[in-house]
């Protein structure tokens, strides 16, 4: 068996006919669908159990394990060369997994991969990854390597290193924690195409929850993990840098972030943790972004960032000055 399609569901009912039309719907035929029912409380089950491809398991669990444990079971009884990984509310391309074994193919190096992906229903609203090893280690601080609805693993580097998904990790940000591990053992990449459509609304797990909160426990064990400062001083700076706005931003925290991203610099650079060529451009990067989010703020945050400012582009003035004479506001 070439590739093993591993499906967690949790109460997806609305959504996971149009998500199991996709995966029966690819180019690629040769593979196994393992479904993995968390005790959804909906129809999702039963709707499951009526599929008639034999391609098709379905595993129900007996109790609510969340994301990390649901999907393990799923990888457990994988047969595949390689998992691919879906949740039950997204749509694959066509191609997906056609694209994504022939990329694995040829790079027999890579251990992990993913693509870019759009988010349902609104198709300029395009989640870009990484393409290289180096640029996705140098930008794990910011952002997951390889999206999770988009990857595609091979399994005997997973089975080699016993790589798995815990049952009492969080019910958020379970999908970085484990990609922190695979970065040990493995080069991960990214195809550059778009394999994904993401639906985003009110079925998605993060939805009700503390979004700060959830993000600030994450982004602790992120710097943790590279011994990196992950006290409340740091984390907040940090949540920042990754545009999470929330408790307000002013020309004080436009400071704040300057300095953090200099110390980060220094400390990744003593630490030789990443490739500093590649590193310092993600960092420049999160640095240029924010003066797209500046209309958002007080003209005191944008005289701020000006003040702070070493890379001043006619794009970002031009930006800022249209901004602030027609009131553009982008959003991000």
């Amino acid at each position: 068996m070439r590739v093993s399609v591993v499906l967690p569901v949790f109460n997806k009912a609305p959504f996971l006919q149009e998500c199991l039309d996709s995966i029966f719907a690819q180019t690629h035929t040769e593979f196994e669908l393992i479904a993995v029912d968390d005790r959804s409380t909906d129809e999702s089950l039963a709707m499951l159990r009526a599929i008639t491809d034999p391609r098709m398991k379905v595993i129900a669990l007996d109790r609510n394990l969340g994301p990390a444990g649901c999907a393990q079971r799923g990888f457990d009884a994988a047969s595949g060369e390689y998992i691919v990984r879906m949740d039950a509310d997204d749509v694959m391309m066509p191609q997906r997994i056609a694209r994504q074994v022939a990329f694995m193919d040829t790079h027999p190096d890579i251990g992990a991969s993913g693509s870019h992906m759009h988010v349902l229903g609104a198709p300029y609203d395009l989640r870009k990854a990484s393409l290289t090893d180096a640029e996705c280690r140098a930008g794990v601080l910011f952002q997951i390597p390889v999206y999770q609805p988009a990857s595609i693993y091979r399994t005997s580097v997973l089975r080699e290193h016993v790589l798995r998904f815990k049952d009492d990790w969080p019910r958020y940000g379970e999908d970085w924690l484990f990609q922190l591990r695979l970065l040990q053992v493995t080069r991960v990449a990214n195809v550059d195409a778009v394999l994904m459509q993401y639906r985003v609304g009110p079925q998605n797990s993060t939805q009700g929850r503390d979004r700060r909160a959830d993000l600030a426990a994450l982004f602790a064990q992120v710097l943790a993990w590279y011994q990196l400062p992950a006290d409340d001083r740091h984390v907040a700076p940090h949540l920042h840098a990754v545009k999470v706005y929330e408790g307000g931003f002013g020309a004080k925290e436009v400071g704040e972030l300057r300095a953090y991203l200099d110390e980060l610099v220094r400390r990744v650079n003593e630490q030789g943790t990443f490739d500093m060529k590649v590193f310092g451009s993600r960092v420049q990067r999160v640095w240029d972004d924010l003066a797209y989010q500046l209309p958002r703020f007080d003209k005191a945050a944008w005289w701020a960032y000006l003040r702070s400012d070493r890379s001043l582009s006619v794009a970002k003035l031009r930006y800022l000055l249209s901004s602030l004479l027609t009131g553009t506001r982008y959003e991000a």
